[in-house]
């Protein structure tokens, strides 16, 4: 890799790229899998078998990339993503359903942090400080989310032009084969760093992956930023999940397109968030546990007030701030939880953090579904934004300073 700027591009657009393929089908799954004939209930029991395979195959997934290579194991998920939406457009029944959300589980697991630390070890290896990094994560965190909106957006309209749900469904795949090409071709990788086989890949990883564990949970940094993760996932599966039903509580008259703006428009606060990270963390003298503090507290308080407004005129600026302060801690966080990272465990400790905010995101649907319909959804947004105020204070146990070259 010639530099940074070179680096940044072509993770930009790998990412880019990738999310915006996703993000076509985000607003119409659930629709599409309806259309085709299946019931709510079955549509349910997909879904969670999809967020249990990813659950169980995370860590051992991201112990097989740190093994056998991260580009290959990428394009690997990138192929499984194809086959899992293609099994879902000829499905007819509910065991070649539960079949393709498999696949694409498997493929969620796949790819969580492969190019992600792809991209870390080689800013690293061109070389640069902490500042450098969180810099360039700052702009590519403006990119990947946007692009997610953007494709949301594509995907709310696709249904309109065409007259189908499944239309979404084609285009996702045909962008998923054009990331294979563009993976295939422009991201380079040292196969040496590697086993050569994939069977020596699967018998190395066990051993990479207990040690990226005892490494995630003994290492301060790492720990902290894992529970805070948690608590992450906790908060933010309430109001993924409850805030559809909430905007038609308090503006019963809206449209859907209003929920799809909605959908894009958070995004694009976080990818706002993101670009004015850089500026934010040099006037806080690139402390970047005050940073982490001070917004995890600030998107805090913003769900408080959500969980209290009852008109949509208030209620879509404070949706926004707090996808915003979110946005704001993104790159710092992932400096901090890179920075002392041997590359060898690298994308074990990326997919450890994957782990903790689905955990989370899986504890936090059970039991803000459990405070709404025993309540409401104010209270169970109440609940989630206190817990996110006090997982704030976390941060202030982070090291700032950087630990010793050996990452001890």
């Amino acid at each position: 890799m010639n530099n940074h700027r070179t680096l940044l591009i072509l993770y930009s657009v790998n990412q880019a790229l990738h999310w915006f393929a996703m993000g076509i089908v985000i607003p119409v799954m659930v629709l599409t899998l309806l259309d085709l004939g299946f019931n709510i209930g079955q549509v349910g029991i997909a879904m969670a078998v999809m967020s249990t395979t990813v659950m169980l195959l995370e860590l051992p997934t991201g112990g097989l990339a740190d093994a056998i290579g991260r580009k290959r194991v990428y394009m690997t998920a990138v192929a499984l993503y194809i086959a899992g939406y293609s099994l879902i457009f000829f499905t007819a029944e509910f065991c070649q359903l539960l079949a393709a959300v498999v696949l694409i589980g498997i493929g969620r697991a796949l790819s969580s942090g492969t190019i992600d630390a792809w991209y870390v070890d080689e800013h690293k290896k061109l070389g640069g400080d902490d500042r450098l990094l969180q810099r360039d994560l700052a702009r590519a965190g403006v990119v990947i989310p946007a692009a997610l909106g953007a494709g949301t957006l594509l995907g709310g309209f696709i249904p309109d032009l065409t007259g189908a749900y499944k239309w979404n469904i084609l285009t996702l795949i045909a962008f998923y084969i054009l990331q294979l090409v563009l993976t295939s071709v422009l991201i380079k990788e040292d196969r040496n760093a590697f086993s050569g086989s994939i069977s020596a890949g699967f018998k190395a990883f066990p051993a990479v992956l207990s040690s990226a564990v005892k490494y995630g949970i003994t290492k301060r940094n790492t720990m902290v930023i894992l529970t805070a993760t948690a608590a992450l996932g906790i908060g933010l599966s309430g109001l993924e999940q409850l805030w559809q039903p909430r905007v038609k509580e308090i503006a019963p008259d809206s449209g859907t397109w209003f929920l799809g703006v909605l959908a894009a428009g958070y995004f694009l606060a976080a990818a706002g968030g993101n670009a004015v990270s850089t500026v934010l963390l040099k006037l806080f003298n690139h402390r970047y546990r005050l940073v982490l503090f001070l917004f995890r507290l600030l998107m805090a308080g913003f769900y408080l007030v959500l969980a209290s407004v009852t008109g949509i005129g208030a209620f879509a600026p404070v949706y926004f701030l707090l996808f915003f302060a979110h946005g704001v801690t993104g790159s710092p966080e992932m400096t901090v939880f890179n920075r002392d990272i041997p590359s060898s465990r690298r994308s074990s400790l990326l997919s450890l953090n994957s782990l903790f905010l689905q955990a989370g995101g899986a504890a936090g649907s059970v039991a803000a579904g459990l405070i709404a319909l025993r309540g409401s959804i104010s209270a169970a947004w109440a609940a989630a934004g206190l817990l996110l105020g006090i997982s704030s204070f976390a941060y202030l146990l982070l090291k700032d300073k950087k630990a010793d070259p050996a990452g001890t």
